[in-house]
């Protein structure tokens, strides 16, 4: 009985770990564009030392559970991808293959059930956000899932994503659920409103 409830407790360490990891490195990728939606992330704040926080996130959620860790790392790296599948990246090969790349790496180290759930729930919450976001995506330009193909059709597909998960993993899903309650309070919190300069306290008028 001990030895079950350990285990998920690294279970939840490890999805808790991972997911800061890619946030932080998805706000570290948007400082420039966060800064003028008025938002100072924690990745804003920390600048170049983003990097190395991020790698000791992952190696404890790595120590935690291997497996989640990857799965979520990976899944979240593809997922991340897919509104813009047919874009040339740094590697000079288009995202899809990357995408394509990153999958058999995770069936290949975690298996084929825990790189489902991987997939399935990082999809999940990607598209939640898109959801969430698509109005003030809208008004900045950017392009996110919701948008592209329809909140009907991304509701949908996140219900047939999160049926998928539940498959897969159904206590590892329920964490991740709580992982991102927990990671979007944090991330809040330590958000700041950035002040246009009409807008800056002035402590003497």
């Amino acid at each position: 009985m001990f030895g079950d409830w350990l285990n998920l407790f690294s279970t939840f360490i490890a999805i808790l770990l991972a997911g800061a990891t890619v946030k932080q490195m998805d706000d570290a990728l948007d400082v420039e564009y966060d800064l003028c939606r008025g938002r100072r992330t924690l990745a804003a704040r920390l600048g170049r030392a983003s990097l190395p926080y991020s790698l000791l996130t992952f190696g404890l959620a790595m120590m935690a559970n291997r497996d989640v860790a990857l799965a979520v790392f990976l899944s979240s790296y593809a997922v991340g991808m897919f509104t813009r599948a047919q874009e040339f990246l740094p590697s000079r090969v288009p995202a899809y293959v990357e995408i394509v790349v990153a999958a058999g790496l995770l069936v290949t180290l975690v298996g084929w059930k825990h790189a489902l759930w991987g997939m399935a729930a990082m999809s999940m919450i990607d598209w939640l956000d898109d959801v969430m976001d698509r109005r003030k995506d809208v008004e900045s330009g950017q392009v996110n899932v919701a948008i592209r193909f329809g909140l009907v059709e991304t509701l949908v597909a996140i219900l047939i994503v999160f049926c998928l998960a539940l498959y897969a993993e159904v206590f590892w899903t329920i964490l991740a659920l709580i992982a991102l309650v927990i990671l979007s309070i944090v991330f809040d919190v330590t958000t700041t409103k950035v002040l246009e300069p009409e807008e800056e306290w002035e402590p003497w008028s």
